[in-house]
């Protein structure tokens, strides 16, 4: 009897994948999906490189903006306070730098303070409107620190008064009185007494006076605020001393009815 040699097949293996190990099975599943695999590596290895091109140039930007800002700082810092002319023209160079920064980096960190610098350097010239735009772009901003929003009402606030617009400027002190996380509420209570007691109420001014006293015992505006109280307001009735005469006439009286 003549017997037959049965050939096992090649695929019996990838026909039965149970029958493989663990490794196996990996380099099987590779080898059915090579084409894509190869695609995945190709396109995660441009995604990464364009994540490290996009982290080099933030970098970048931060760097030049950083140059900028120092720039613009310096002009607005070291102008001359006896040279009227010197100084516009400082204050005007350091507007132009940080307009530079929000045009070209608007995405750096400088950027987000620059509408704020802008809005002094335009005050400083006595362009109160300009300023109140700049503020205002500040605050319309995510994401500013409430440390520096508090303060930045608090310019607005002063922007407003100076420009004639009293009943926006308190709001702007109102918005800082009402922020949870600002350092600046003794001042502005000070600014607005201070504006209450030039408008002559009085005791409005005294009421604020008393805040700033007893909310922040700590505040530099302390001294001055206790001198203004005493001044405001109004001394304490006091008890009229009887008259030496009269209490003789009265006992001489009681005298007479006992006799």
């Amino acid at each position: 009897m003549t017997y037959k040699i049965r050939h096992i097949s090649k695929q019996v293996g990838a026909e039965n994948p149970q029958l493989l190990s663990r490794r196996e099975r990996v380099w099987l599943f590779a080898e059915r999906h090579r084409r894509a695999l190869i695609t995945g590596i190709i396109v995660a290895v441009l995604v990464m490189m364009l994540l490290g091109i996009l982290v080099w140039l933030e970098h970048q930007h931060e760097q030049e903006a950083l140059v900028l800002e120092h720039q613009a700082a310096q002009a607005y810092l070291d102008r001359s306070l006896d040279d009227g002319d010197a100084a516009k023209e400082k204050l005007q160079e350091a507007v132009t730098l940080y307009r530079r920064i929000i045009e070209e980096f608007p995405h750096t960190a400088s950027a987000q303070s620059a509408w704020y610098f802008i809005g002094n350097a335009l005050a400083e010239q006595n362009d109160h409107a300009g300023a109140i735009d700049a503020y205002q772009h500040f605050i319309d901003q995510a994401g500013n620190p409430p440390a520096l929003l508090g303060l930045v009402y608090q310019r607005l606030g002063s922007s407003y008064l100076a420009n004639g617009e009293r009943e926006k400027g308190i709001d702007a002190y109102r918005q800082v009185l009402q922020m949870p996380r600002t350092l600046n509420k003794d001042q502005v209570l000070f600014e607005f007494a201070k504006l209450e007691e030039y408008e002559q109420r009085n005791d409005e001014a005294l009421a604020r006076y008393k805040q700033l006293l007893n909310e922040h015992p700590n505040s530099p505006y302390t001294s001055e605020a206790t001198l203004r109280v005493k001044i405001l307001e109004p001394p304490a009735d006091e008890p009229e001393a009887p008259q030496e005469g009269t209490e003789q006439e009265e006992m001489q009286e009681q005298k007479e009815i006992v006799e």
